[in-house]
């Protein structure tokens, strides 16, 4: 498995995507490329393909403009962000005695599914 793409690759790799295309997501800062120091030039990553494959996808199916993409990008961006940080506070939980365990899930059902009372 490749780890990183040279522009040619990035651009055979990745279903829907031309050179202008990629062109206007780096400009929109959808994938920002790294410098590589040698050879010099740019590279992309595995995220970054990633990335890229979504872009294309939502692009096609939604008519997406690459500012709007730029949006829904960062919201997914936020939410797995998001997902990373409740995996690490339940991590945390987990790692409690269980009478501490018990305290925060019960506090934390009663946020969840609050009473009618």
């Amino acid at each position: 498995m490749t780890l990183v793409y040279t522009e040619e690759e990035i651009i055979a790799e990745v279903p829907g995507l031309d050179r202008t295309l990629l062109v206007r997501f780096v400009e929109t800062r959808i994938v920002i490329p790294l410098q590589r120091p040698s050879p010099p030039g740019v590279v992309y990553s595995q995220i970054d393909a990633a990335r890229l494959r979504l872009a294309c996808e939502l692009r096609e199916s939604l008519d997406l403009n690459e500012d709007a993409l730029a949006v829904v990008l960062g919201l997914v961006d936020r939410f797995h962000g998001a997902r990373g940080d409740l995996r690490a506070v339940l991590e945390a939980v987990e790692a409690l005695p269980e009478p501490h365990r018990r305290q925060v899930t019960d506090a934390l059902g009663r946020r969840i599914i609050p009473d009618d009372g």
